[in-house]
């Protein structure tokens, strides 16, 4: 008996120190989630006036209606600074560069060179503004978490990114309204997507299996029609007649974030709509992805009923 009580202690022992090993590693991937969630996030507002006189900030922000400004908000890692880095170089100054029309973008750089970026692009009026005469343009930028009724939010309000296993994930905005514009241009840009293990912002190409884009893209119709019947309140014969509108041709979505229980694709303004639509989001149930997307990605999509991070 005795021997037999040594041995269940022995062995007692070594599962609560395995257990222990396990909670330890658990506790420091959580507290590593929680770094990666809960970045800070600056704002850099700069503007012009016409005959400024050096007040700045106050002038054109009581004088709106012949200034102009352009605002960007980012998330800030004090623990991490090749996001900082990936988010310059990948995300912020290649956008500012497609506005400013320029033909290389710059590489590297962070507050100073975004301010620098920020002022030329008032001061040109954009890609789209007048040499002769520059009109007053409103620009802004935000890369934050995305916001729904499940998302946390910073002290200031705004929305965290979320982290699914290795995969950290924002939403980019940006903005562009001129006085004079007949068509505002509606909200640029879209979901970006981290890798942390590789250190790299996964692209459509890293999501897909090749040769089943159209398998996906069917997908995406299907989803994109039940959307129409159930936020646009559409019958039948009107989404048939929208589907057969070549202003508004459907096509494969590139543009996607994980979400608790499968994909989100998210379409730009007029992509496949009017105005009135907004940027439509459309859902796929990760069951439908099987050999379509990715294992590695496809494994890091939550059931039903667990959060992000889990």
């Amino acid at each position: 008996m005795a021997v037999i009580a040594l041995t269940c202690l022995t062995f007692f022992s070594e599962t609560v120190y395995a257990a222990k090993k396990t909670q330890t590693r658990v506790e420091k991937r959580t507290s590593i989630s929680e770094d990666l969630t809960h970045p800070a996030f600056r704002t850099i507002t700069v503007g012009s006036c016409p005959n400024d006189d050096g007040r700045g900030k106050e002038q054109w922000e009581g004088n709106s209606r012949n200034c102009s400004r352009a605002q960007l908000m980012y998330p800030y890692y004090k623990k991490y600074p090749w996001i900082n880095r990936l988010i310059a170089q990948s995300v912020v100054l290649p956008m500012l560069a497609e506005r400013l029309d320029e033909k290389q973008p710059v590489r590297g750089g962070g507050e100073t060179l975004y301010k620098s970026k920020l002022i030329s692009l008032v001061r040109k009026g954009g890609a789209r503004g007048s040499i002769e005469k520059v009109p007053p343009i409103d620009f802004t930028a935000k890369l934050v978490g995305y916001s729904d009724e499940g998302s946390t939010l910073s002290p200031a309000g705004v929305p965290r990114p979320e982290l699914f296993g290795p995969y950290l994930q924002f939403v980019f905005t940006h903005e562009l309204s001129q006085r004079y514009d007949t068509q505002p241009q509606g909200p640029l840009g879209g979901f970006v997507v981290i890798d942390t293990r590789a250190r790299k912002i996964l692209t459509f190409d890293d999501l897909i299996v090749p040769g089943q884009e159209k398998a996906l893209e069917d997908l995406q119709r299907a989803a994109f029609r039940g959307w129409l019947r159930r936020e646009r309140n559409l019958p039948g014969e009107a989404i048939k007649a929208h589907f057969s509108d070549p202003s508004y041709a459907f096509r494969l979505n590139r543009n996607w974030r994980i979400t608790e229980g499968g994909l989100v694709f998210r379409f730009a303004t007029y992509e496949v709509g009017p105005r009135p639509f907004g940027s439509p989001e459309i859902f796929v149930k990760k069951n439908r992805l099987h050999d379509i997307i990715q294992s590695g990605i496809l494994e890091q999509i939550p059931g039903d009923g667990l959060t992000a991070g889990n």
